[in-house]
């Protein structure tokens, strides 16, 4: 088991652009409501577990059996 610190993003006003906090409820510049969507981090790793999966290496071939040897060239004059 890993551990992932949470994930917190800055809530982006939809009408002005603003950052604001993540556990503010309205725009601190322009008073635009924000939206209070809450995630659930454990189905997206889950999702993230199942795009990742990977299949085993295949075993390597049996070896060849080594080929004979052939006969000595006679010494070149």
């Amino acid at each position: 088991m890993c551990f992932r610190p949470a994930e917190v993003a800055m809530k982006k006003c939809p009408e002005c652009g603003t950052p604001n906090k993540p556990i503010a409820n309205e725009c601190a510049k322009c008073g635009a409501p924000l939206e209070n969507k809450k995630m659930d981090f454990d189905a997206d790793q889950a999702s993230l577990d199942a795009a990742n999966t990977f299949a085993a290496p295949k075993a390597p071939g049996a070896p060849k059996p080594p080929v004979k040897p052939g006969a000595p060239k006679p010494p070149m004059a």
